[in-house]
């Protein structure tokens, strides 16, 4: 079902539309109606999610009657069915957002804190010392310890975002900053964390109604049963997030090693400054892997890349420093648990580090938290009172790459680079295994013609189209990264349709035989972003860098085994695509069906989880990626068996 119906992930287009001009989505709808039917029509509705009115607004409610009686007035009686569906299914969510916000108040007031003007910074100041429990009590193991904590505070930070925005919603004061709070209150509001993790749970389940399909029921006993039957933009969403975190976690794996081989050497603060050092080093590399730029100059609101990454590093390592200069926690006051500084301070800051005051205004907006943020990770600065504060212990364990590209994303700043370095990579990894390659480019009567790379395989003509894009990673990111895809297959095609009846300038300007005859003639949408599932579409092969590189070098997927502080890697022998001389059916095989994809599947499984409130059958992850002095299970060694074959787990 993946890309059947791509103008459901246009959401943007349609969201606007609502906000600015009702009628004319009213428009829009009547006139998807008439040529599209009926399913086309819901899937537009759905996908801009004004039927999820989770906090009741009647502005909101208002514009949805008025569009649901609009299209009521079309319909046959198969058509008003579906409407009914689709209002019914809205229900179950308004209902399942409803019940949990009634239970976080109830919870708040049987404890007496509910009308408490200072629950914001109680909340805050409980959101840093949580985290620095979960900081204490990992492992001293160094490398599981970088993995580990990693994981935990992923899944704490997530929901400071809905916290934070519930709070403005109902017009708490986001003041106290000087005020000391009892640990009593403290212990209450961290309970805010816990609540708010339902939400996210069913806000993931949520986006993936809106944009793909989900299928619920009530159960008898009055429970809601979510079941997400488009297996194809679930795993495309699950796949590619897990495959790049991979990529990212062997990155950081690689720097470990190297600190853990010097480990007998170093004194502990030998060890803290290499981790530091590492830190920032890798914070360059999965930037360039995020945002798809080699060079990171590309410049956003006035500042590149390279000057984003310096501002949030900068904000981490005065995290860093705030936290070592804690003493024992003696009151509990936002100022003394939290990295605190007034807009003037903060701007002063960025001033002597090296910004302009105009530079370090937008730095400060830009990382200022507000309604339309995702979390306390893309925008750290939280405004209370005249304070500008940062959780510091969650800043400091921030990716910054990831942190400036879902700011970025959640704002919807055009990410579109395509920069050179990313053609010169293809040209160069292509040109050091001896395929004949180049750009292409002819202008005729004011319109221009330019292929990024073509390349001869055999007998064989490919157009290549590069296109940087930053990583997805929420349902709503995968859905709006799948349309640009879909979109960016037109220029590609209209590229190739005038070189396939043009062969004569790509024999001259690729430095061809004039007898060369090219026998097929194929096109491919490279991106930096991982693909989760094989694509082609619109006669477009769709693949991402990362493998299409890893398959031109002949580097089959490779297992790391990492193992009371050694680690070895085995290459997968399962895929005859990288045995023998590259040739074009062996391409042609590897975009139909990419290994990388093949294998990270096999680490999933429809499977039913319950919770108290309601259940879900979905694709969860089953079989792990990364174990440290673990033993394997019966379904983890079959994995292996069957993809790297039968390798010695127990002597590396």
């Amino acid at each position: 079902m993946l890309l059947d119906n791509p103008e459901r992930y246009n959401f943007y287009k349609l969201e606007n539309m609502i906000k600015e001009n009702p009628s004319k989505f009213i428009n829009h709808l009547n006139n998807l109606l008439k040529n599209d039917g009926i399913d086309s029509v819901i899937s537009a509705i759905k996908s801009t999610g004004i039927s999820i009115n989770i906090f009741n607004e009647k502005k909101q409610k208002d514009k949805f009657l008025k569009i649901i009686e609009s299209v009521w007035s079309e319909l046959e009686i198969e058509g008003k069915y579906k409407i009914i569906k689709m209002l019914k299914e809205s229900t179950y969510f308004n209902k399942l957002f409803s019940f949990q916000g009634e239970l976080r108040k109830n919870y708040f007031k049987e404890n007496g804190i509910s009308n408490d003007r200072f629950e914001v910074v109680s909340y805050l100041i409980s959101l840093e010392l949580y985290l620095r429990e979960i900081d204490d009590d990992t492992t001293k193991v160094i490398a599981e310890k970088f993995i580990l904590t990693e994981n935990l505070f992923d899944s704490a930070i997530e929901s400071t975002g809905m916290i934070l925005k519930n709070f403005m919603y109902t017009r708490s004061d986001f003041i106290g900053s000087k005020r000391n709070i009892s640990p009593k209150i403290i212990e209450i509001t961290e309970k805010h964390i816990l609540f708010s993790n339902f939400w996210n749970e069913l806000n993931d389940v949520l986006e993936y109604w809106k944009y793909s399909e989900v299928e619920i029921i009530e159960k008898d006993d009055g429970k809601i049963h979510f079941n997400i039957s488009d297996d194809g933009f679930e795993l495309n969403n699950q796949i590619s997030n897990e495959r790049f975190l991979n990529l990212r976690h062997g990155w950081q794996f690689n720097e470990i090693t190297k600190i853990l081989s010097k480990y007998n050497k170093l004194e502990e603060e030998g060890i803290e400054n290499s981790l530091l050092n590492s830190s920032k080093s890798l914070d360059t590399l999965f930037a360039t892997l995020y945002f798809g730029s080699s060079l990171l100059n590309e410049k956003i609101e006035g500042l590149s890349l390279t000057e984003w990454i310096k501002a949030y590093q900068l904000l981490k390592s005065e995290s860093d420093i705030f936290l070592k200069k804690q003493k024992k926690t003696q009151s509990l006051n936002l100022e003394k648990i939290c990295l605190s500084k007034t807009e003037y301070e903060w701007k002063k800051f960025f001033i002597q580090s090296g910004f302009t005051k105009e530079q370090s205004e937008g730095i400060i907006h830009f990382f200022t938290f507000n309604r339309k943020s995702l979390d306390l990770v893309d925008c750290p600065f939280i405004k209370v009172d005249d304070k500008l504060v940062i959780v510091p212990t969650l800043t400091k364990h921030a990716d910054t790459a990831r942190a400036l590209a879902s700011n970025f994303l959640n704002r919807d700043v055009n990410l579109s680079f395509k920069g050179q370095g990313f053609e010169d990579r293809t040209k160069a990894g292509l040109l050091i295994n001896g395929i004949i390659n180049g750009s292409l480019y002819k202008r005729i009567n004011g319109t221009e013609y330019e292929c990024d790379v073509a390349f001869i395989l055999e007998d064989d003509l490919f157009f290549i189209e590069c296109k940087a894009h930053v990583q997805p990673f929420t349902g709503r990111q995968h859905a709006n990264h799948l349309y640009k895809l879909y979109k960016e297959t037109d220029q590609i095609n209209r590229i190739a349709d005038f070189f396939e009846t043009n062969t004569q300038i790509v024999k001259e300007q690729l430095n061809l035989n004039e007898n060369f005859s090219p026998k097929n003639m194929y096109r491919i949408l490279l991106t930096t972003s991982m693909i989760g599932t094989p694509m082609f579409i619109n006669g477009v092969y769709i693949v991402d860098e990362s493998s299409f590189t890893m398959f031109i070098d002949r580097i089959p997927p490779s297992l790391t085994y990492v193992n009371k502080g050694k680690s070895k890697k085995y290459s997968s022998t399962r895929f005859d695509i990288f045995k023998g001389e590259l040739t074009s059916q062996k391409l042609i095989d590897f975009l139909s069906a990419p290994p990388q994809i093949d294998i990270i599947k096999d680490f999933y499984k429809k499977t039913e989880i319950e919770t108290e409130l309601w259940g879900i059958n979905r694709n969860m992850k089953v079989n792990q990626t990364i174990h440290f002095d673990t033993d394997l299970s019966d379904t983890e060694k079959s994995l292996i068996l069957n993809n790297f074959g039968d390798i010695d787990l127990e002597n590396i």
